[in-house]
This record gives structure tokens, sequence and C-alpha cells, in this order.
């Protein structure tokens, strides 16, 4: 399956943790989340069982998935793909809950599954244009003394997409809700609804990538 390819973060992970990235997307995708959040959500309509697929978007969300099942050295058929009243998907492995997050642009899709907590993820192409206007309006008031000038605005947009897509509210909750505090050049720390987050964010293959987990304590860089 050469569409699948290997993620390496700079720095390391927590323990059962894994994603991996496609670039096989139907041409047709859309440039947003929201069409493969729609196909997902339509494939497991809460309860159906893993494997069932709808859509070209959907059967390649679960071959992803099937890969980081059997990297992490588990059998896909123990696996089912649900999800929450809020939409935000999760797993159910050998009968215990786990944490799923997939995320998609025009020429990427990135898949996580957390088998030890909870994830979010988000990634957009490291070039694209955003209105000049957006950065005010997702920074904290506070962040303009604590994040660096240089960093980009998509950068910043996908750590905060992540944070949010690992609580399950995605943009219910508007991102300049969200102090983030650069600790690292890879890592940024916040709070929300009292519990610390910690955000990698790195780049891949000209696109940025940040995955967000709750309560974990990231290690320094792997190299």
């Amino acid at each position: 399956m050469d569409w699948i390819l290997n993620i390496h973060a700079p720095v390391a992970l927590p323990s059962g943790f894994i994603l991996l990235a496609s670039d096989g997307l139907p041409k047709t995708q859309k440039s947003s989340d929201t069409a493969v959040t729609g196909e997902i959500n339509e494939n497991i309509g809460g309860s159906v069982k893993y494997g069932d697929t709808k859509s070209a978007t959907g059967e390649l969300v679960h071959d992803v998935l099937d890969r980081l099942l059997i990297m992490q050295g588990y059998a896909p058929d123990k696996f089912s793909l649900k999800k929450h009243d809020t939409g935000k998907p999760y797993g159910v492995l050998h009968g215990r809950e786990v944490g799923v997050s997939i995320t998609h642009c025009r020429s990427l899709l990135v898949c996580a599954l957390h088998t030890r907590g909870e994830t979010g993820i988000d990634v957009e192409p490291c070039g694209r244009k955003l209105h000049p206007a957006l950065r005010e309006r997702i920074c904290h008031p506070d962040e303009q003394e604590l994040l660096p000038d240089e960093l980009c605005s998509v950068r910043l947009w996908t750590v905060k997409e992540a944070a949010l897509k690992l609580l399950g509210t995605g943009l219910r909750m508007a991102m300049n809700k969200i102090r983030l505090d650069m600790t690292d050049d890879y890592l940024f720390q916040t709070t929300l609804e009292s519990e610390p987050i910690t955000i990698v964010s790195f780049p891949f293959q000209d696109h940025w990538i940040a995955t967000a987990f709750e309560a974990e304590e990231i290690a320094g860089h792997s190299g």
C-alpha cells in the first residue's frame, strides 16, 4: 500500500499512540474536514461495526485504521469505530474505549490511534493562504507576548484545532479562548476545561500536523 505514509514526529510521543497518513484521497474530496467527518459518521452511525464502508473516503479511513491496529499488534476485527453525540470519533478495542482522531485537507488524510488515552489531530498545507485578519481573530489576548512573531497562522490554527478535537468541541469553542504557551520548538501547552493539554506540532511533507494529548507527559527530542 504505497499510499500509506509513516509519520515520524521530532519528539517522543506517548506510549500507545501512533499515527499514519495517506495521500490516496479521492480526487473529488473537498478541502475541509467536513466531508470526511460526514462520511465517517454515516459509515459508523454511532454503532455500525468496523469495516462497513459507504464511500471511497470512508473506505480509506478504515484501511488506514486497519494498518494502525496491526502496527500495534491488534487484530482489526476486534475493533469498532464509533462516535460520541458530539460527533467525535472513538474506538472500542476488545471491549474498552480507545482514542481515535481523523483529519484531512485536500492532499492528505491523517488518522491517529491512542490505546491509552484521548487524542486530537489536525493537518493543513504549509502554504495555505489565510486572510491576514485571521490571526488576530484566533489569538488569545495574552498570546501576542507568549508566541514568537514568526509562528505562522496556519500552524497556529492546527495547534488550536487539535486541542479542540481532543475535547470533542470542534469550532463550537472559539479559538481565541485557548491560551497557548510555546515551550519548545515543537511543543505547546494549554489548559481547557481544567485539563492540562500538550500539543505536538511539526512539519510533514509540506504540511503542518498537530497532535494533542490530555494529561500526557511528552519526552524531549527523539533525534
